[in-house]
C-alpha cells in the first residue's frame, strides 16, 4: 500500500526561528547558533537545532538533517558532542571505545565497536520521512572481524550484509548473501520547521504541556 504523508509541525503554529547570534573571540567572529570559541577558532551551528562543543582547543558543531528535525524521536531531538584523546565527534548515539569516538548523523542511527573499529549506520532520509518516530531501530551483526549495521542482517563465517531500510530483506543462498531494499514511494511535504525548544523535549513532556494549555483555555 502506498502512503502519502503530509508533514505536520509539532505545534499548530510554530513561532519563527530564534535570531542567529554572533560571537567574537581572539580576533575571529562567527554567527549562527550555539556558538562556541576556543583560542584558535570560533564556530556556530547553522540552525537552532544544532549544537557545538569545545575539545582540546577545537570547536566542533553539528546540525541534524531536515528529516530528523521534522520527525524527532519520542525522546526529543538532542544532538551531542563527545571527545577523547584528541578526537571528537558530534551527532547522535555517540560511543567512545578503544580510544576512538563516533556518532550517528540522526537520532535513529546506531554506532558499534568491533575489533577496534567504530562504525555508525543511519537509515536513509526518505525512510525517516516514511516512518517518523515509529522507525524501527537498526541492529548490528558481526562475523569474524566484520561488522555491519542495518535491517534483517545475515551473516556467514566472514561476511555480513544488511538491508538499508526496515522493508528490506536479506537472504543467504549457499555461500552468497544478497539484500534488497524496495524503493521508498512516500512523499512528505513540510510547511515550516517545528519550534526548536519544543522539538528537544520528550514527546511525553510535549503532550503534557499541550494538555495543560488546553485545560487552561477551557477554564478561562
Amino acid at each position: 500500500m502506498l502512503l502519502t504523508l503530509l508533514g505536520i509541525t509539532l505545534l499548530a503554529s510554530a513561532p519563527p526561528a530564534p535570531p542567529a547570534k554572533c560571537l567574537s573571540a581572539n580576533g575571529r567572529t562567527a554567527c549562527g547558533y550555539s556558538c562556541r570559541a576556543s583560542f584558535t577558532e570560533v564556530r556556530c551551528a547553522s540552525t537552532p537545532y544544532g549544537t557545538c562543543a569545545t575539545f582540546n582547543d577545537r570547536v566542533y558543531c553539528v546540525d541534524p538533517p531536515a528529516s530528523a528535525i521534522h520527525h524527532p524521536p519520542d525522546e526529543g531531538l538532542r544532538p551531542e558532542c563527545k571527545g577523547i584523546a584528541g578526537q571528537a565527534a558530534c551527532g547522535f548515539n555517540c560511543i567512545i571505545a578503544k580510544g576512538q569516538v563516533a556518532c550517528a548523523r540522526t537520532p535513529y542511527g546506531v554506532c558499534r565497536e568491533h575489533f577496534n573499529e567504530l562504525k555508525c549506520f543511519d537509515p536513509p532520509e526518505a525512510t525517516l520521512h516514511e516512518f517518523g518516530a515509529s522507525l524501527p531501530r537498526p541492529a548490528c551483526l558481526t562475523a569474524s572481524t566484520t561488522l555491519e549495521c542495518g535491517y534483517d542482517c545475515k551473516a556467514d563465517r566472514s561476511e555480513v550484509k544488511c538491508a538499508a531500510t526496515p522493508r528490506g530483506r536479506c537472504e543467504k543462498h549457499g555461500t552468497q548473501l544478497e539484500c534488497y531494499d524496495p524503493p521508498t514511494l512516500t512523499q512528505c511535504a513540510h510547511t515550516q520547521p517545528p519550534d526548536p525548544e519544543q522539538v528537544r523535549k520528550p514527546k511525553s513532556q510535549r503532550q503534557d504541556e499541550e494538555q495543560a494549555a488546553e485545560r487552561e483555555k477551557t477554564e478561562r
